[in-house]
């Protein structure tokens, strides 16, 4: 059984390496296997207010750590990042290492939580290992009884969880069940105050350095990676190593535009999937894009409703055209014991939100029942749809939107969306039942590139913008950086108190600072970890000025 175990676990190692190049040209595919990620492990979880965001300390200096060492810790293991950040590729590559390890006996189960519709409320720990994950050929009982005696030869990796709503995981995660079984569960930041896993080590995916992006564009584009590395914004973006595969993929073409923001990554990417999607060469692709309008947003229809139930499968959806089928794979569901069946989801959860993004500025009359969605806990993961609205509404964007959408309904859209949004997200008090970060807002705001919009949050806020105590990544600094700088005629108050920030993401701030009048910080910086800086207020002014 564990050899079945093993060539389970390296099938779908393979299928998920080789997914990752489905976006390339076939003559263009490189060799994608995993990269060095930036790990940052922070101890056991303490426990913290409901509404209060969690603050990630100043990391100790430490020894890096890598997938082998995380598979070798006894411990259970909570890792938490934002979309696109390698949480999964992480996840796949302890299982391709699991796979090669000498160990006399041992057992792996690996889990897709967003795949897992079939887990009923009443399924057992049998049920959950055999038959939605890997059955025996024989010895059954015997297998499962030993699982459960010497449960300290188990881990199980339970990949995108956003809720404890069945029962068995609930167990197992609880150690009621399999209670010396090793846990590995990976998490976006919205959904881990939700899990409250107090005795788990918390490690922190923090996607690639700036080292590691050179090496890896260097590796899919060879030399025309100097033409990213010169793009600041597309250097800061390919941190987020999704970003960088889909940089990767739509640069390999020759008719892709240069991107600014993480949504026109997206765009450039449904155009390189309709044009590979097409035998022959797409001379006109606002007219192809308005053939194909209605399968379009009948994709992007069933991505909204797949993104409001948490759940990557999407239902009564006809994939026959093969423009639709470039953004899909498919996936083998368990319908009973002897049947299954074929369904779809989108490449990564991300294209998801994007299609759901679509979906619903062609459907404006929902919008405002989403942004109160986002309030409640049931739906607040309906927030990662916002910045790739405000983006598809920008009147520069190209011609992707007004294919699918008349340009006067998305006007009409435009002209209420960034004040409704500004004032339903406004930041209010800590203790208050309806917190929203404000640099959320920042990265709307950049995906936007509106500076009336802009102005109108800045006012909103008095032109004091507080992001003491947090950890900005480099795409976070390249949004605030940008909101700062849209205020020309009055200077910013930008508080900048215990801020964690990479070198790279510092510079984006070096930039801006003209337009600060006064500030509040003493700025940790990450160099290149584990090596660490700190700048003072007068430090920063200096290095602003030179």
């Amino acid at each position: 059984y564990q050899a079945k175990l093993k060539s389970k676990a390296e099938n779908i190692s393979k299928v998920f390496w080789r997914g990752s190049t489905n976006l390339f040209e076939e003559n263009k595919k490189p060799d994608v296997s995993y990269t060095s990620l930036v790990l940052d492990i922070q101890g056991k979880i303490r426990k913290m207010c409901r509404h209060k965001k969690l603050r990630t300390c100043l990391p100790k200096q430490k020894p890096e750590i890598s997938p082998r060492d995380l598979l070798k810790t006894d411990k259970n293991i909570l890792l938490v990042g934002k979309p696109g950040i390698g949480k999964t590729a992480l996840s796949h590559e302890m299982l391709r290492l699991w796979t090669e390890r000498d160990k006399e006996l041992d057992y792996m189960f690996y889990f897709d939580m967003r795949e897992m519709t079939n887990i009923l409320p009443t399924m057992s720990l049998e049920d959950l290992l055999f038959t939605a994950y890997s059955e025996p050929d024989k010895g059954k009982d015997e297998i499962f009884q030993d699982l459960e005696r010497h449960s300290e030869n188990v881990t199980l990796i339970l990949d995108g969880v956003t809720n404890l709503s069945a029962s068995v995981v609930q167990k197992l995660v609880d150690k009621d069940l399999l209670p010396d079984a090793k846990i590995i569960i990976t998490c976006r930041p919205d959904d881990e105050e939700d899990l409250c896993l107090e005795d788990y080590l918390r490690v922190e995916v923090k996607g690639f350095s700036e080292e590691t992006i050179r090496t890896y564009l260097s590796a899919t584009l060879g030399e025309d990676h100097r033409e990213v590395l010169s793009n600041v914004e597309l250097l800061t973006l390919s941190h987020v190593p999704m970003y960088a595969l889909m940089v990767a993929a739509s640069c390999s073409s020759e008719d892709s535009l240069q991107p600014r923001t993480v949504t026109e990554i997206y765009i450039n990417i449904v155009w390189f999937c309709l044009q590979n999607s097409n035998k022959t060469s797409i001379k006109n692709p606002n007219l192809f894009i308005r053939t194909k309008r209605n399968e379009i947003l009948s994709l992007a229809e069933a991505a909204f409703n797949a993104t409001q139930r948490k759940t990557v499968i999407l239902e009564e959806l006809s994939c026959e055209d093969s423009c639709i089928l470039s953004f899909l794979k498919p996936l083998v569901v368990k319908v009973t014991c002897t049947k299954t069946a074929v369904k779809y989801s989108f490449l990564h959860y991300t294209m998801q939100e994007f299609f759901a993004a679509l979906w619903l500025l062609k459907n404006p009359d929902k919008i405002r029942e989403v942004f109160q969605q986002c309030f409640t806990e049931e739906k607040k993961h309906m927030k990662h749809l916002i910045p790739f609205m405000c983006q598809l509404l920008n009147e520069e964007n190209p011609s992707l939107m007004s294919c699918l959408v008349p340009t006067e309904e998305l006007k009409e859209t435009s002209e209420w969306f960034f004040k409704e949004m500004i004032d339903t997200f406004y930041p209010k008090a800590d203790d208050c039942e309806l917190y929203v970060d404000p640099l959320f807002l920042c990265q709307c705001l950049y995906e936007s590139q509106s500076s009336e919009a802009c102005i109108y949050f800045l006012d909103k806020l008095d032109f004091y913008l507080d992001l003491s105590g947090e950890n900005l990544d480099p795409y976070s600094c390249c949004a605030v950086a940008y909101v700062v700088t849209q205020s020309k005629k009055k200077k910013i108050r930008l508080n900048l108190q215990d801020v964690t920030v990479s070198e790279q993401g510092m510079r984006q701030f070096f930039g801006c600072l003209q337009n600060v009048q006064w500030y509040d910080l003493t700025c940790f910086v990450l160099c290149s970890l584990p090596i660490i800086k700190t700048y003072t207020e007068n430090e920063i002014y200096s290095r602003s000025v030179l």
